[in-house]
C-alpha cells in the first residue's frame, strides 16, 4: 500500500431501468502519464478491484455485477430504491478522470450474496483526502474484490441485533430479493451481547435458527460467520473476549443445522493476541471497529474460508485475485489521534446525525429528552424501536450510566456477586458501580446483582445521588437519597421508590444527572 493513494476519488454514476442484478463493464486507461494503486468500488464503497497498476495509454476492462435493490440508508425514514449504479475510482493518478473511458450495464442472472449484520460489517462512506488508518472499513464491503460471477447486496446497519435486523425493516428487504441459489451471510453478536434478553445459547441462537429456515425457504443457502473479536483483555489468567458464547452457539447452530460456519471470531482473537495490543492500534479505530487495514485483514480470511470448507456457491466463483492485505502507513495517523487500544467502543453515526428515528417514540412526554439524550451519545440511532415504557434492566442500565458518567473505577471482575460471569459485556460495569460505592448493599441480597431485574425508582434515585459525591463518601441510605434526588429535579412524574422504571424515564433521568454533574 503506497501512501501517495491519499486523495480524492472519481465517480460516475449510470442510471438502470428496474430492480435486479446488472453485468457492469468499465473502460480504464493510463491516461497521459500512467496510474499505480488504483482501486474500483462501487456502490457505498464495495471494493471491486484493487491494486491495480496501468502504463500509460494503457487500456483495461473491469466486468463486476452489481444488485440493485431497496436500502435502509438511514433508520426511521423506510427503505429507499435507487435505481443506478456507480462507479468510484481511487488512486495515485495526475488526473483520475483521464483513467476513465465508459461504464455500461447489462441485466443479467447470477447470484446473489445478500449480507446481513452490524457495524462490524456495515458499507462505510470514507472521508476525504483518503486515509485508511483513519477510516472505518468492515470486511462486508471487502469481499467482493475475491469472488467474480456474483453480485453482492450488503443490508448490514450498525446498531443492530438478531431481533432489530428483522424488526427493522432489513430482513424484509433481503426476504423480497432473494431467490433460489442466492446467499445469506449473517454476522451477529456484538449488540446482541448488550441485550440481556438476546443471550447466546437462548434467543440469540433461536434467531439464528429462524434466518436459517427463512433462507431455506426462498431456496437460497445460509452462511454464518461468527464474530470478529474487539482488541482483547487480559487478566490473570491470561488474554479474553467476551464473545467466546456467541462464538460456541454459532458454531453449535451450525453444527445442529447443517449450516457452514466461518469461524473469525477464532482466527481473529488469536492473530490479536499473538500480534499484541500495539499491533492492533493500526488495524482499529477504536477498541471494536477495524480501519480499512483491518477490514482487509478480515475478508481476505473470510473468502480463504469460504473456498476451503466448499461453500456453495463460493467455491465456484473464487477469482485468481490473491493480494496482500496493506500493511499499514503510521506516518498518516494525526499527532492528535488517541490509540485505538484507548478508544472505547462507539456507535459509527453517520455524517448528519439524524432526528430521532425511533418510530415508537413520537410524541410521548420524554421525547425532547431522549433527543438530548441522542445529542449527548448516550442512545443508538440505528435501531428503529426503543421500547421506551418497558422496564430497564439492572444489568442494561449500568451501561447506559456509564456513558452518562464515563469517569469509574477500573479493576478486574472480582466475583463480588455470584450471579455475574466475569467474562459477561455487563460484569466490567457491575465491578466498576460495586467498585464506585454506587450500590446500596440493600438492593443485592444474599450476593445477588440481579442484572435481568428491573431497576427501581429507589434504586436509580440512589446510584444517581451516590455519583454526585466524591468516592468514599457514598455510604448514604436510600431515603437520604431520594431527598437529595428530589432537590436536585432529578425525579420524573409518576416516581415510585418501590416501582420498576422504564427505559423513556430512566433516560431522562440520566440526561438530568448529566446537567446537574456540568
Amino acid at each position: 500500500m503506497d501512501k501517495r493513494i491519499l486523495g480524492f476519488p472519481f465517480t460516475r454514476r449510470l442510471q438502470v431501468p428496474r430492480k435486479g442484478v446488472y453485468c457492469v463493464t468499465v473502460r480504464l486507461s493510463g491516461g497521459r502519464t500512467g496510474v499505480r494503486n488504483l482501486n474500483l468500488y462501487t456502490g457505498r464503497r464495495n471494493l471491486i478491484r484493487r491494486d491495480m497498476e496501468l502504463a500509460p495509454g494503457e487500456l483495461c476492462t473491469v466486468a463486476f455485477y452489481a444488485h440493485v435493490c431497496e436500502y435502509i440508508p438511514v433508520v426511521g425514514e423506510g427503505a429507499k430504491l435507487d435505481l443506478s449504479i456507480t462507479v468510484t475510482l481511487l488512486g495515485d493518478a495526475d488526473c483520475l478522470a483521464d483513467c476513465f473511458l465508459s461504464m455500461a450495464a447489462e441485466e443479467a442472472s447470477v447470484p446473489t450474496v445478500f449480507i446481513g449484520g452490524d457495524s462490524l460489517v456495515a458499507d462505510y462512506e470514507a472521508e476525504y483526502p483518503y486515509n485508511p488508518l483513519m477510516n472505518f472499513g468492515s470486511w462486508g464491503q471487502n469481499l467482493p474484490q475475491y469472488f467474480q460471477g456474483m453480485a453482492f447486496c450488503n443490508q448490514a446497519h450498525g446498531g443492530l441485533t438478531t431481533n432489530c435486523f428483522r424488526q427493522d425493516g432489513h430482513w424484509n428487504i433481503v426476504r423480497d430479493n432473494i431467490r433460489p441459489g442466492d446467499v445469506f451471510m449473517m454476522q451477529f453478536g456484538h449488540n446482541d451481547q448488550k441485550r440481556r434478553n438476546l443471550k447466546a445459547f437462548v434467543q440469540y441462537a433461536s434467531n439464528l435458527r429462524w434466518y436459517i429456515s427463512e433462507v431455506r425457504e426462498r431456496g437460497g443457502y445460509p452462511v454464518i460467520v461468527t464474530s470478529m473479536s474487539r482488541i482483547p483483555g487480559k487478566d490473570g489468567d491470561g488474554w479474553y473476549d467476551l464473545l467466546e458464547e456467541y462464538e460456541q452457539s454459532c458454531l453449535r447452530v451450525g453444527r445442529e443445522c447443517h449450516v457452514p460456519v466461518i469461524n473469525l471470531h477464532d482466527y481473529s482473537f488469536r492473530l490479536f493476541c499473538e500480534k499484541g495490543v500495539d499491533w492492533c492500534r493500526d488495524y482499529f479505530m477504536d477498541v471494536t471497529h477495524t480501519n480499512d487495514y483491518g477490514a482487509l485483514l478480515m475478508s481476505r480470511f473470510i473468502a480463504g474460508e469460504l473456498v476451503r470448507q466448499n461453500v456453495e456457491p463460493f467455491v465456484l466463483h473464487r477469482n485468481d485475485f490473491d493480494g496482500e492485505p496493506w500493511t499499514p502507513e503510521t506516518s498518516l495517523r494525526p499527532r492528535e489521534a488517541v490509540a485505538s487500544s484507548e478508544k472505547e467502543e462507539r456507535p459509527v453515526l453517520p455524517h448528519d446525525l439524524p432526528k430521532l428515528p425511533y418510530a415508537d417514540c413520537r410524541g410521548i412526554p420524554q421525547e425532547q429528552k431522549l433527543k438530548e439524550a441522542m445529542w449527548k451519545g448516550l442512545l443508538d440511532p440505528c435501531i428503529l424501536y426503543f421500547h421506551p415504557f418497558e422496564e430497564m434492566p439492572r444489568g442494561q442500565f449500568l451501561y447506559l450510566f456509564f456513558k452518562a458518567m464515563p469517569d469509574r473505577v477500573r479493576k478486574p471482575w472480582s466475583g463480588v456477586y455470584c450471579d455475574v460471569y466475569r467474562y459477561e459485556w455487563d460484569a466490567g460495569n457491575i465491578q466498576a458501580a460495586y467498585d464506585s460505592g454506587l450500590i446500596d448493599a440493600s438492593t443485592t441480597p444474599d450476593r445477588r446483582f440481579r442484572p435481568d431485574d428491573g431497576l427501581t425508582g429507589g434504586e436509580l434515585a440512589s446510584i444517581m445521588v451516590r455519583s454526585l459525591h466524591p468516592l468514599g463518601e457514598r455510604e448514604i441510605s436510600m431515603e437520604d437519597c431520594e431527598k437529595e434526588a428530589e432537590k436536585l429535579g432529578l425525579l420524573w412524574d409518576g416516581y415510585s421508590a418501590g416501582r420498576w422504571v422504564n427505559r423513556a424515564d430512566c433516560t431522562a433521568a440520566l440526561v438530568n444527572l448529566m446537567d446537574v454533574k456540568r
